[in-house]
């Protein structure tokens, strides 16, 4: 296995984890202006960059935006050093990049500074994944469960994590039931969640 999440498209446990990467990836690449540092917990509206969505080169004039802003960002950051909300723009803007070890250093600034963001943990646990670390991956999205146990994505990463990589197929199926059960789940992560349960992780690898 790799570190590009195009490789992820063999089989079924390997497509599930691509869906939970591409959906989170979007979370991660709203700008500062949805972020709540107050309320850190909130369900924030995230939107997809549809910008030459599908096009060979909009990931390019994507990756060049996400650099400008890096560079903006920097210049921010060393006037203001302790700033969060800037330290996680530069950590969604690495991502943008797959820059995911530079990521994940702004993500642990955040997470040191304000253990119950949920962005942030969301962030720093794709970028624990990217980096294979599936314990410190599925940790991540504990906590983030453990804050908020409505968090059906949370809960549907660190099930996928479990169930594919970790082998705690029994703590994986909790969770994927928790979603299942829990009414506030959107249909969407239901739909997931049940189709989960009904693989076999042994026949998927």
């Amino acid at each position: 296995m790799t570190n590009n999440i195009k490789d992820f498209t063999l089989n079924g446990g390997q497509k599930a984890v691509v869906w939970l990467l591409g959906v989170a990836l979007i979370a991660l690449f709203v700008t500062s202006l949805t972020y709540r540092m107050s309320h850190p917990g909130n369900k924030v509206e995230f939107q997809q960059q549809s910008k030459g969505s599908g096009m060979p080169g909009g990931m390019d004039g994507m990756n060049e935006d996400a650099m400008k802003n890096v560079r903006e960002l920097m210049e921010r950051m060393g006037k203001e050093p302790d700033n969060m909300e800037i330290q996680l723009e530069l950590a969604n803007s690495f991502m943008m990049i797959r820059a995911y070890g530079r990521a994940q250093t702004f993500f642990e600034k955040v997470v040191s500074a304000e253990p119950e963001n949920i962005q942030a943990l969301m962030g720093l646990g794709m970028c624990f994944y990217q980096a294979e670390q599936f314990d410190k991956a599925a940790d991540a999205f504990d906590k983030i469960v453990a804050l908020n146990p409505d968090d059906s994505m949370a809960l549907f990463n660190a099930a996928i994590v479990k169930k594919y990589y970790l082998h705690k197929h029994e703590e994986a199926d909790a969770q994927l039931k928790q979603i299942v059960d829990n009414p506030k789940s959107s249909a969407e992560m239901k739909k997931r969640a049940e189709e989960e349960l009904k693989r076999d992780a042994h026949a998927e690898q």
